[in-house]
């Protein structure tokens, strides 16, 4: 933590104890960590938490922010898809597959649950829900396709020192429900 506020120091700004920045004081220092020793740098991206990148994950795939996504991605990410049966090994293969998507949807965050709530928009793959704690978090969403196809999602993200090593995931189309059981159910 020395070395944080000797960088803040030199760059002119006066930390408080106990340092606690902000997010936009992280993203400043995480800029401004070239040269820095790995250990400090680690600091910074855990100060960020890992619940927050993968709140933040969803709106950088939104905005087609692949390099502030392969910040948040381990070198050994893999993104595995179990009911296609596709894993997608390494940072660069996912990076590449993700620019080349075709028509992906769009991230809007109504509401994240867990250890506070929080509303958060932007601009159709809506993240419902996050929980988690430590390494391990998962996400509900619903996607909402340029075709018009609404889709529901099940993410499970699994971190090593900071960043996203593992993500798996889960979708399936929206479907009408059966009738049979329409007397025991309520439509949502």
């Amino acid at each position: 933590m020395h070395e944080l506020h000797a960088l803040l120091g030199a760059r002119g700004v006066e930390p408080r104890l106990p340092l606690q920045p902000s997010f936009a004081l992280r993203e400043f220092a995480v800029a401004e960590t070239e040269g820095v020793s790995d250990e400090l740098q680690f600091v910074l991206m855990a100060e960020t938490g890992n619940r927050e990148i993968v709140e933040k994950f969803f709106q950088a795939f939104n905005a087609g922010d692949w390099d502030r996504i392969a910040s948040w991605l381990d070198a050994d990410y893999v993104w595995e898809m179990p009911q296609s049966g596709e894993r997608v090994r390494g940072l660069q293969n996912n990076l590449e597959m993700s620019k080349n998507y075709p028509g992906p949807p769009h991230v809007e965050t109504h509401r994240v649950t867990g250890s506070k709530d929080k509303w958060v928009t932007t601009p159709s793959f809506t993240v419902l829900k996050i929980t988690g704690t430590g390494d391990d978090y998962a996400t509900e969403s619903r996607a909402q396709y340029p075709d018009g196809s609404a889709w529901h999602a099940v993410d499970f993200f699994h971190f090593r020192a900071g960043k996203i090593l593992r993500q798996t995931a889960y979708f399936a189309p929206t479907l009408e429900p059966a009738e049979w059981r329409s007397h025991w159910v309520e439509r949502t």
